[in-house]
């Protein structure tokens, strides 16, 4: 009887994957007024729609835990990247309305960081491996620092060519608070504690007012303070709905999505978002 009804009740990962490219799809016909110009089906649409980045991030870390090859896994995310945001720069450039985002760095830089925090304590004892690994944490943040240099130079379209192959971690989707959260997700392993983290950066997102994030005038700051500042607008915090589908993953495998995710997640925002353009022209 126990067994049955914890089959019933569970999810396996090929379940969690469904309900976010479900939940994915919602969020971007939304996003993109594909059926209605209604505000409130619109916005509804993509409170439904908070669900999918969490669980996608909860699937990179399983990801990582379990695949036996993590560098081709990281570098499969970081390919993919590059190649969306490479189509993204097209279609917006000739279209002229930007608005094509772009999540798979957000992963990337997760799947990365955890993989060199891993190898800084395996080779504690090697530090030519350790130092190589450093590097690996380090480096991207140097992207972060040629980023606001060059935009203090007023050389923003160099950065925007640069940033195509060599995005900054501090301004990714959903910002570097998601990075860290991924990280701490991986190395605590608990899946209790890991759903109060997460339920209690959803709640900082609910009450820490928004104009918080317009006040600085460092320069060093100001493409940090935008980027985070998408997690504490309207509906981001709802993002914790996805906590009772994480809690109910089992651990096991299911049916293999290994490439849909990656062919399905630009093809579709590409359709939608072509369907919002033709309704407007």
């Amino acid at each position: 009887m126990n067994t049955k009804t914890r089959h019933i009740i569970s999810l396996n990962a090929f379940h969690i994957k469904l309900i976010a490219l479900i939940t994915m799809t919602l969020d971007h016909i939304g996003a993109y007024q594909t059926f209605t110009y209604s505000r409130s089906v619109n916005d509804g649409l993509r409170i439904i729609g908070r669900i999918a980045a969490p669980l996608f991030l909860f699937m990179v870390i399983e990801g990582m835990r379990h695949t036996h090859h993590q560098a081709k896994y990281i570098l499969r995310l970081y390919s993919a990247g590059v190649i969306i945001e490479i189509i993204n720069r097209i279609i917006e450039n000739n279209t002229g309305t930007p608005g094509l985002g772009n999540t798979l760095p957000t992963f990337f830089y997760t799947a990365l960081f955890i993989f060199c925090i891993e190898q800084i304590i395996k080779n504690r004892n090697n530090a030519r491996a350790a130092c190589a690994a450093g590097c690996g944490l380090a480096v991207p943040f140097l992207f972060y620092v040629l980023h606001v240099i060059l935009a203090w130079q007023g050389y923003a379209a160099a950065w925007s060519m640069i940033s195509i192959f060599c995005p900054s971690p501090m301004n990714i989707n959903y910002s570097i608070l998601f990075i860290l959260m991924g990280i701490a997700w991986y190395f605590i392993d608990n899946r209790a504690i890991n759903c109060a983290i997460f339920a209690l950066l959803c709640l900082i997102c609910r009450i820490v007012p928004v104009s918080v994030f317009f006040t600085t005038q460092c320069i060093w700051l100001r493409p940090v303070v935008f980027d985070t500042f998408q997690l504490f607008t309207e509906y981001q915090w709802l993002m914790c709905l996805a906590i009772p589908f994480m809690l109910l993953y089992n651990g096991e495998k299911g049916r293999s999505l290994k490439y849909l995710f990656y062919i399905y997640y630009p093809l579709h925002v590409y359709i939608l978002y072509f369907i919002h353009l033709l309704k407007n022209t």
